[in-house]
């Protein structure tokens, strides 16, 4: 495993106290039952998800936007048939999870728009995962998109529950001698990843999801020692860091011109991958022409 977070009803009040985690929707756990079944109906998840007028016209939305070509699909049984389960899954995660956290009561203007552009990075990252693991042919890319969604979902729980987190996790981005997350260690005894992890238990994502967002920012440690980490766990870790670095998150979120962590572990990461220089300047271009890295949300 590669972190070990116990989940005792103290560690938890202690890590999340006056910071509140939303519960997914019925038609999200609704989705993942259909999806756990040995033969599921595409019809069934179909009518589910056209039940809810708003959630169809943003999933219709996202399908017909520059990212999935721009068809020109019409219905959600159409766009279940054409894309399958998983892809039309992931998308009703994005929009629900992006409305689930970022509408809160008392939250100010300029609160609300970072965390606005907070999901538009997110999704930026989940994409470059998704783009990434299809190139590397993992077969899982549907789960490395999840992984990129939900990895930072913490950030937007915090910056509701503290002003000056957005200062604070620029500043993160600033230091290399330290991991990202000290820096939230000593102003707040707690860190993004740890509530990221939390939000991922609570949106029942697969156990292998929720260590490898445990611990994202320990990649440093888990690359570099090459220690005995769950090699599943390790691939998709080194997916997600080579999907934030090319989603320009130290842009994003940092502020950062220099993406000192990913310069740490770049070439242990590229190696377990199996990248060569010549593969890693393809992904950056491949991904680069599906308009992912250029975006500069929190400048």
């Amino acid at each position: 495993m590669i972190a070990e977070t116990v989940l005792t009803p103290e560690n938890i009040e202690k890590v999340l106290k006056g910071i509140t985690i939303p519960s997914p929707p019925q038609v999200v756990a609704d989705l993942q039952m259909e999806m756990a079944m040995p033969d599921p109906d595409l019809n069934e998840m179909a009518d589910m998800i056209s039940k809810d007028p708003g959630l169809a016209g943003g999933v219709l939305k996202i399908l017909n936007s520059p990212f999935y070509g721009n068809r020109d699909i019409a219905s959600i049984s159409k766009a279940v048939m054409m894309l399958g389960m998983n892809t039309i899954a992931n998308i009703v995660n994005t929009l629900y999870l992006r409305d689930a956290m970022s509408r809160q009561e008392n939250v100010a203007d300029d609160t609300y728009k970072a965390m606005i552009r907070f999901w538009d990075s997110a999704a930026d990252v989940a994409r470059a995962c998704q783009l990434v693991a299809q190139r590397l042919r993992f077969h899982e890319h549907d789960m490395a998109y999840m992984l990129g969604l939900f990895h930072n979902s913490g950030i937007p729980l915090l910056m509701q529950r503290y002003d000056d987190y957005p200062e604070v996790i620029a500043q993160s981005y600033l230091l290399d001698e330290h991991r990202i997350v000290d820096t939230e260690n000593k102003h707040y005894q707690s860190n993004h990843a740890v509530v990221s992890f939390y939000a991922a238990r609570s949106w029942k994502l697969p156990d292998i999801l929720c260590q490898v967002i445990a611990s994202h920012h320990s990649a440093i440690d888990i690359f570099t020692e090459k220690d005995g980490t769950n090699s599943d766990e390790k691939y998709l870790l080194a997916i997600l860091k080579l999907g934030e670095h090319l989603a320009g998150l130290y842009r994003t979120i940092g502020n950062n011109d220099n993406d000192l962590e990913w310069r740490q572990i770049q070439d242990d990461v590229l190696e377990y991958l199996s990248l060569s220089q010549f593969d890693y300047d393809d992904l950056v271009a491949f991904v680069a022409d599906n308009g992912i890295g250029g975006q500069t949300y929190f400048m």
